[in-house]
């Protein structure tokens, strides 16, 4: 066969062709330059992100004619023959076909012959993790002290199962993703180069499905260009990669805005019925909702997005239509989602589970917007213009109290006050919603002061009164949440008096110890129990209940 992939015929023959790995290509020519080259390398990151290509580019550089050489020549006998790996002094072995122990002693006997030809003789190790334990320990002299002539280039996708002693006598690199925007732009190139006319979204498509790889971008558009010719369209680069089309991802994203359950529900029967893979769509929904977030955040979401201006003015519709809040949960709430589906066996039922979700998801509001909410309603209830049948907010019928000590710091033991028209237990479970934290905290608190003017709370432990300073603010608020009023609140520590009713966290510590007082007076009354003490001569030290 003539015909070569596109990975094989634009595989970098320079550092400066290889994209994406700008910190590593320069170490290596800085070393080159400066005759400071190490005995072994460690290569380690994702398939097709440029591992074995810089090991073929670096011995080049090391064999060239013209070299060592920060720029190999590419013309000179020694570099053809690794370009086209039938050179005797670059040996490339597979890891994977040569694990045993037996083919690591021939490797070290080999070592030992000066090179045929070039100036190094090199080992480019592909997969080295798949070599067993053995076979490693065997290679470890060798490679502590190898001979001068002699350089080892380890690649590997796992970098953690390559032991320690390995990765001690190596210079480590390890190979990062390759940005989306360097995919689409290098695909664009060998389009052009092949005289294919390619959109910018379909190529920003193809670099989005290889997650960071070239090559596996490159062995896509030779998918796409065997399917569409010469004139590679978005929309039948989404058929042949077997992506969700936009309209889809739309349609879904009007059904959440407008909270439409039975429109979600019919896109996954649709998706189901086309035989589309559902944990793909979750994943398309996922980046779609997260580019809407980057439109509605970003003043220049271009960069980010990597979307062309024109599709980012028809998305903004869409962002604007749902608040950052809400954009937020959906993207966290579909990772979840996909995470599930990889694993459960009927994805169908979780994913439609979830867009029901996620229609009942209600909008963040700001806590300004409610409160100014809540004034507004407040003067209308004040002018008499509304009545509502809720919970009363009147606070008449509390006494003041005073004290001279400064404030924050006050320890008071007057006689307890009644707090008439306000529950607060209800106050409570209403903090408890609201926040959870802050409902703890109050749970060991009590109203020792209600008045128009100010509501006092106390506290009889130091630990508990100083987690109330520090979270004031918040009380404040859920109680003006509560009550739909301003009113100032004052926090104090309190020492108990005996008129002073139980806490709440203290009312269920007493009903626990209660309640296994009964189970012990139970439990000694047991005839079966008296008969175990009584045997085995032992005694009840605790009681517990079990469900």
């Amino acid at each position: 066969m003539s015909y070569q992939v596109l990975a094989r015929k634009y595989r970098p023959q320079t550092f400066e062709e290889i994209i994406g790995q700008g910190h590593i290509t320069r170490t290596l020519q800085n070393a080159i330059g400066a005759d400071r080259i190490a005995q072994g390398f460690l290569f380690s990151g994702m398939r097709g992100v440029g591992k074995t290509t810089l090991a073929r580019v670096f011995a080049k550089a090391l064999n060239c004619k013209t070299g060592p050489t920060r720029t190999p020549c590419n013309a000179c006998d020694d570099c053809r023959e690794i370009t086209e790996g039938t050179s005797v002094d670059v040996i490339e072995i597979d890891g994977a076909s040569n694990t045993g122990v037996d083919d690591v002693r021939e490797l070290r006997e080999n070592v030992l012959y000066a090179p045929a030809r070039a100036r190094y003789k090199v080992y480019i190790i592909d997969e080295v993790h798949m070599l067993s334990k053995s076979a490693f320990n065997a290679l470890l002299k060798t490679l502590e002290e190898p001979p001068a002539h002699v350089i080892f280039i380890f690649a590997t996708t796992e970098p953690h199962k390559v032991p320690i002693t390995i990765q001690s006598r190596c210079q480590c690199f390890s190979f990062r993703k390759i940005p989306l925007q360097e995919v689409t732009a290098q695909l664009l190139r060998l389009a052009k180069e092949e005289g294919v006319q390619l959109e910018q979204a379909a190529a920003q498509l193809i670099a989005r499905a290889s997650e960071g790889s070239m090559r596996d971008a490159q062995s896509l558009m030779d998918q796409v260009v065997s399917f569409c010719g010469t004139g590679i369209t978005t929309a039948e680069t989404r058929k042949v990669l077997g992506l969700v089309d936009r309209q889809v991802l739309d349609e879904c994203t009007r059904a959440l805005v407008e909270r439409d359950a039975p429109r979600a529900l019919s896109l996954v029967e649709e998706l189901s019925s086309g035989g589309h893979d559902l944990t793909e769509f979750c994943k398309a929904l996922q980046w779609h909702l997260r580019n809407l977030l980057m439109i509605r955040i970003l003043e220049d979401p271009e960069k980010i997005t990597a979307l062309s201006g024109e599709e980012i003015t028809r998305l903004k519709i869409s962002a604007d239509a749902l608040d950052e809040g809400r954009l937020i949960a959906f993207v966290e709430h579909l990772n979840r989602t996909e995470e599930a589906l990889r694993r459960t066996t009927t994805p169908r039922f979780l994913l439609e589970i979830a867009l029901v979700k996620m229609t009942r998801m209600q909008p963040l509001r700001e806590f300004q917007e409610i409160a100014a909410q809540l004034k507004a309603l407040e003067q209308r209830l004040a002018s008499g213009q509304e009545r509502t049948g809720g919970e009363t907010s009147s606070l008449s019928g509390g006494k003041k109290y005073t004290s001279s000590a400064p404030p924050g710091s006050r320890v008071v033991s007057e006689p307890f006050p009644e707090s008439p028209g306000l529950d607060w237990e209800a106050i409570v479970r209403y903090a408890q919603k609201v926040s959870l934290p802050v409902g703890s905290i109050l749970e060991h608190g009590f109203l020792k002061t209600a008045e128009e003017a100010r509501i006092v709370i106390g506290f009889t432990k130091q630990i508990h009164y100083d987690r109330a300073r520090e979270k004031k603010q918040k009380i404040q608020e859920i109680l003006q949440g509560f009550l739909h009023r301003e009113v100032p609140v004052e926090l104090l520590l309190h020492t108990r008096p005996d008129s002073m009713p139980l806490t709440l966290q203290e009312k269920k510590q007493e009903s626990i110890r209660r309640r296994k007082d009964q189970i012990r007076r139970e439990s000694l009354q047991n005839h079966v129990i008296q008969e175990a003490v009584k045997i085995f001569h032992g005694k009840i030290t605790e009681v517990r209940e079990t469900s």
